[in-house]
């Protein structure tokens, strides 16, 4: 049985067993061997338990509940933790679609950074393949980061240039 309140501080001195609601048994320190620290750690347990009890009513029952209507059907569809989204044909189609427009972008993207400078493909590199900051580029080629940040804006802009034409 889980506890539902916390002893209040003014009544830890003693520590009182209860079972189906009724008091069944009182432990107070300096009887039977028992210590403040034996008691102070019963105490401690409970409150542990309390607040596990809280956290599962709070995160568990409460949030679950919302996702079931007023004739307890599920609504699971509505909690993204909760859905079968694999299930969903739409998604599917989705994931094909998707994977085809993503082939045809990378093999535009090829192509027009076949019409980079060498300068320009070496920084694509060092960026994307090397995974290096616009700081690391900047003083491995000695300039600042700024003029390292304005050569891949340049960049940018000349390849959606390139692929929009290619399209």
């Amino acid at each position: 049985m889980t506890k539902k309140y916390k002893t209040s501080q003014k009544n830890r001195e003693s520590y009182i067993y209860y079972s189906g609601g009724k008091k069944i048994a009182t432990i107070v320190p300096g009887e039977n061997g028992v210590t403040e620290v034996d008691i102070e750690i019963l105490h401690s347990e409970d409150n542990r338990e309390v607040d596990e009890g809280r956290r599962y009513d709070y995160r568990i029952a409460c949030n679950l509940d919302s996702y079931v209507d007023e004739n307890g059907e599920s609504k699971a569809e509505n909690n993204k933790f909760l859905a079968d989204w694999d299930a969903n044909p739409f998604n599917e189609i989705l994931k094909i679609e998707n994977s085809e427009e993503k082939q045809k972008l990378i093999e535009q993207l090829h192509e027009a950074m076949k019409n980079l400078t060498d300068k320009q493909l070496r920084t694509v590199q060092k960026k994307f393949y090397e995974q290096k900051t616009n700081v690391e580029i900047a003083a491995e080629e000695g300039v600042t980061e700024a003029a390292i940040r304005n050569r891949l804006n340049k960049i940018y802009r000349r390849l959606a240039k390139l692929i929009t034409k290619g399209s």
